[in-house]
Protein backbone atom coordinates (compact mmCIF):
# COMPACT_ATOMS: atom_id res chain seq x y z
CA UNK A 1 0.00 0.00 0.00
CA UNK A 2 2.43 2.85 -1.18
CA UNK A 3 2.20 6.00 -3.20
CA UNK A 4 4.06 7.67 -6.24
CA UNK A 5 4.91 10.37 -3.57
CA UNK A 6 8.46 10.81 -2.54
CA UNK A 7 8.32 8.33 0.43
CA UNK A 8 11.14 10.72 2.27
CA UNK A 9 8.34 13.53 2.34
CA UNK A 10 5.90 11.41 3.43
CA UNK A 11 5.04 9.69 7.17
CA UNK A 12 1.58 8.54 8.61
CA UNK A 13 0.67 6.28 5.96
CA UNK A 14 -1.00 2.79 6.15
CA UNK A 15 1.28 1.16 9.28
CA UNK A 16 -1.98 -0.29 11.01
CA UNK A 17 -2.80 -2.47 7.71
CA UNK A 18 0.74 -3.10 7.35
CA UNK A 19 0.66 -4.56 10.54
CA UNK A 20 -2.39 -6.52 10.61
CA UNK A 21 -1.64 -7.87 7.49
CA UNK A 22 2.39 -8.81 8.57
CA UNK A 23 1.33 -11.23 10.51
CA UNK A 24 2.52 -11.95 14.22
CA UNK A 25 6.69 -13.23 13.61
CA UNK A 26 8.05 -10.41 15.63
CA UNK A 27 11.29 -10.49 12.67
CA UNK A 28 9.06 -10.17 10.17
CA UNK A 29 7.01 -7.54 12.25
CA UNK A 30 10.20 -5.21 12.32
CA UNK A 31 11.21 -5.27 8.19
CA UNK A 32 7.66 -5.13 7.48
CA UNK A 33 7.57 -1.70 9.82
CA UNK A 34 10.41 -0.22 8.32
CA UNK A 35 9.99 -1.47 5.02
CA UNK A 36 9.67 2.01 3.48
CA UNK A 37 13.34 3.08 4.75
CA UNK A 38 14.87 0.30 3.29
CA UNK A 39 15.55 0.20 -0.74
CA UNK A 40 16.57 -1.18 -3.62
CA UNK A 41 19.03 -4.43 -2.49
CA UNK A 42 19.77 -2.84 1.25
CA UNK A 43 17.75 -5.56 2.70
CA UNK A 44 20.40 -7.73 1.55
CA UNK A 45 22.57 -6.62 4.99
CA UNK A 46 19.51 -7.18 7.48
CA UNK A 47 19.40 -10.64 9.39
CA UNK A 48 17.51 -13.21 7.45
CA UNK A 49 13.76 -12.67 9.06
CA UNK A 50 14.01 -8.80 9.64
CA UNK A 51 14.91 -9.02 5.96
CA UNK A 52 12.25 -11.16 5.06
CA UNK A 53 9.89 -8.38 6.63
CA UNK A 54 10.88 -6.21 4.31
CA UNK A 55 10.04 -7.94 1.35
CA UNK A 56 6.64 -8.49 2.80
CA UNK A 57 6.25 -4.98 3.18
CA UNK A 58 7.35 -4.82 -0.60
CA UNK A 59 4.54 -7.72 -1.46
CA UNK A 60 1.38 -5.85 0.53
CA UNK A 61 2.41 -2.43 -1.32
CA UNK A 62 2.53 -4.27 -4.74
CA UNK A 63 -0.43 -5.94 -4.27
CA UNK A 64 -2.87 -3.65 -2.78
CA UNK A 65 -2.07 -1.23 -5.31
CA UNK A 66 -2.31 -3.26 -8.11
CA UNK A 67 -5.65 -4.45 -6.98
CA UNK A 68 -8.67 -4.06 -9.21
CA UNK A 69 -10.27 -2.58 -5.63
CA UNK A 70 -7.82 -0.27 -5.28
CA UNK A 71 -7.64 0.67 -8.49
CA UNK A 72 -11.09 1.61 -8.36
CA UNK A 73 -11.46 3.42 -5.30
CA UNK A 74 -8.44 5.39 -6.68
CA UNK A 75 -10.08 6.94 -9.52
CA UNK A 76 -13.20 7.37 -7.74
CA UNK A 77 -10.99 9.97 -5.20
CA UNK A 78 -9.27 11.73 -7.99
CA UNK A 79 -11.50 14.26 -9.07
CA UNK A 80 -11.03 15.84 -5.26
CA UNK A 81 -7.01 14.42 -4.41
CA UNK A 82 -5.91 14.62 -7.62
CA UNK A 83 -2.22 13.36 -7.37
CA UNK A 84 -2.86 12.50 -3.75
CA UNK A 85 -5.41 10.10 -4.50
CA UNK A 86 -3.23 7.17 -3.98
CA UNK A 87 -2.40 8.77 -0.65
CA UNK A 88 -5.24 9.63 0.32
CA UNK A 89 -6.60 6.09 0.15
CA UNK A 90 -3.39 4.62 1.65
CA UNK A 91 -4.65 6.77 4.60
CA UNK A 92 -8.29 5.88 4.23
CA UNK A 93 -7.81 2.24 4.50
CA UNK A 94 -6.30 2.52 7.96
CA UNK A 95 -9.25 5.03 8.69
CA UNK A 96 -11.23 1.75 7.07
CA UNK A 97 -9.38 -0.80 9.28
CA UNK A 98 -9.76 0.99 12.95
CA UNK A 99 -13.87 1.21 12.16
CA UNK A 100 -13.86 -2.71 11.58
CA UNK A 101 -11.10 -4.37 13.44
CA UNK A 102 -12.69 -6.70 15.51
CA UNK A 103 -14.43 -7.62 12.33
CA UNK A 104 -11.15 -8.30 10.92
CA UNK A 105 -9.10 -9.70 13.73
CA UNK A 106 -12.14 -11.41 16.02
CA UNK A 107 -9.69 -12.24 18.50
CA UNK A 108 -8.17 -9.03 19.08
CA UNK A 109 -9.53 -5.70 20.29
CA UNK A 110 -7.90 -2.64 18.61
CA UNK A 111 -5.68 -1.03 21.64
CA UNK A 112 -4.59 -4.46 22.81
CA UNK A 113 -3.45 -5.53 19.34
CA UNK A 114 -1.45 -2.04 19.30
CA UNK A 115 -0.27 -2.07 22.55
CA UNK A 116 1.57 -5.61 21.39
CA UNK A 117 2.90 -4.54 18.36
CA UNK A 118 4.31 -1.51 19.98
CA UNK A 119 5.40 -3.45 22.85
CA UNK A 120 7.81 -5.98 20.23
CA UNK A 121 8.72 -2.96 17.92
CA UNK A 122 9.76 -0.94 20.84
CA UNK A 123 12.04 -3.81 22.03
CA UNK A 124 13.68 -4.00 18.45
CA UNK A 125 13.78 -0.04 17.76
CA UNK A 126 17.60 0.41 17.99
CA UNK A 127 17.62 -2.33 14.55
CA UNK A 128 15.40 0.62 12.80
CA UNK A 129 16.78 3.19 10.41
CA UNK A 130 16.77 6.70 12.26
CA UNK A 131 14.14 7.67 10.47
CA UNK A 132 11.61 4.79 11.25
CA UNK A 133 13.00 5.40 14.63
CA UNK A 134 11.48 8.85 14.89
CA UNK A 135 8.32 8.16 13.31
CA UNK A 136 8.33 5.10 15.88
CA UNK A 137 8.61 7.80 18.61
CA UNK A 138 5.92 9.90 17.27
CA UNK A 139 3.68 7.40 16.04
CA UNK A 140 3.47 5.81 20.12
CA UNK A 141 3.59 9.22 21.94
CA UNK A 142 0.33 10.50 19.85
CA UNK A 143 -1.41 7.43 19.47
CA UNK A 144 -1.86 7.12 15.94
CA UNK A 145 -2.86 3.79 15.17
CA UNK A 146 -5.23 3.95 18.21
CA UNK A 147 -6.64 6.96 16.96
CA UNK A 148 -7.02 6.18 13.21
CA UNK A 149 -11.00 5.22 13.34
CA UNK A 150 -11.79 9.06 13.97
CA UNK A 151 -12.58 11.22 11.47
CA UNK A 152 -11.42 14.67 13.47
CA UNK A 153 -7.80 12.68 14.28
CA UNK A 154 -7.47 11.59 10.44
CA UNK A 155 -7.90 15.02 9.36
CA UNK A 156 -5.41 16.25 11.70
CA UNK A 157 -2.94 13.70 10.20
CA UNK A 158 -4.05 15.09 6.40
CA UNK A 159 -3.40 18.37 7.71
CA UNK A 160 0.05 17.36 9.20
CA UNK A 161 1.29 15.77 5.85
CA UNK A 162 0.25 18.46 3.73
CA UNK A 163 2.38 20.68 6.20
CA UNK A 164 5.19 18.64 5.12
CA UNK A 165 4.71 18.20 1.34
CA UNK A 166 6.71 20.67 -0.64
CA UNK A 167 3.86 21.65 -3.32
CA UNK A 168 -0.19 22.05 -2.57
CA UNK A 169 -1.21 19.10 -1.12
CA UNK A 170 -4.96 18.45 -0.46
CA UNK A 171 -5.19 15.38 2.18
CA UNK A 172 -7.00 17.88 4.22
CA UNK A 173 -9.95 17.44 1.81
CA UNK A 174 -10.23 13.81 2.06
CA UNK A 175 -13.12 13.21 3.67
CA UNK A 176 -15.05 15.53 1.35
CA UNK A 177 -13.65 13.17 -1.15
CA UNK A 178 -14.95 10.18 0.92
CA UNK A 179 -18.21 11.40 1.40
CA UNK A 180 -18.92 12.18 -2.54
CA UNK A 181 -18.12 8.87 -3.77
CA UNK A 182 -20.34 7.73 -0.62
CA UNK A 183 -18.10 6.11 2.48
CA UNK A 184 -20.18 2.47 2.59
CA UNK A 185 -19.06 2.17 -0.95
CA UNK A 186 -15.58 2.46 -0.65
CA UNK A 187 -15.37 0.75 2.93
CA UNK A 188 -17.15 -2.57 1.34
CA UNK A 189 -13.75 -2.50 -1.44
CA UNK A 190 -11.57 -2.33 1.73
CA UNK A 191 -13.09 -5.23 3.64
CA UNK A 192 -13.03 -7.58 0.42
CA UNK A 193 -9.70 -6.42 -0.01
CA UNK A 194 -7.91 -6.66 2.92
CA UNK A 195 -9.57 -10.40 3.76
CA UNK A 196 -8.12 -11.35 0.11
CA UNK A 197 -4.92 -9.54 1.15
CA UNK A 198 -4.85 -11.41 3.80
CA UNK A 199 -5.65 -14.59 3.00
CA UNK A 200 -3.06 -14.58 0.22
CA UNK A 201 -0.54 -13.36 2.64
CA UNK A 202 -1.36 -16.70 4.60
CA UNK A 203 -0.36 -18.94 2.36
CA UNK A 204 3.35 -17.77 2.70
CA UNK A 205 4.02 -16.56 5.97
CA UNK A 206 2.60 -17.21 9.46
CA UNK A 207 -0.81 -15.31 10.31
CA UNK A 208 -2.43 -13.84 13.31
Amino acid sequence: MSSPIDSNEICFMNYLAHLVIGGPDPDLMVGNFMGDSIKGSAHSMLPKGVAAGVLLHRWIDSEADAHLLSQASRSDLRPILGRMSGVGLDLLHDYFLARNFNQILPQWQLEAFVDHVESILAQRKNEMPDRTQRFFTAMTEHRWLKEYGNRSKMLQVCTSMDARIAWDSNLNELFEAVDRVGEAALEARFLELISDLMNRRSEKWPSW
